[in-house]
C-alpha cells in the first residue's frame, strides 16, 4: 500500500511542477477559466494514462509469473 501512496504523491508533485511551468509560459491575457479547463483536461489525461500503464504492467507481471 505504501508504494501506491508514494507513487500518487510523486504524481501530484510532478503535475504541480508541470502546471507551474506551463502557467509561466502562458500569455497574461488568457482567462483563468480557460487555464482551469486546460489543467483539468491535462489532469484527466495523466490520470487515465497512469491507471492504464499500471493495469498494463500488472497484467504483464501476472502473465509473466503465472
Amino acid at each position: 500500500m505504501g508504494i501506491f501512496i508514494l507513487g500518487s504523491l510523486v504524481f501530484i508533485v510532478a503535475f504541480v511542477f508541470f502546471k507551474i511551468s506551463a502557467l509561466k509560459k502562458t500569455e497574461n491575457n488568457q482567462s483563468w477559466s480557460r487555464l482551469a479547463l486546460v489543467g483539468l483536461v491535462d489532469y484527466l489525461v495523466l490520470v487515465i494514462g497512469s491507471l492504464g500503464t499500471g493495469i498494463l504492467f500488472m497484467t504483464m507481471y501476472s502473465i509473466g509469473h503465472g
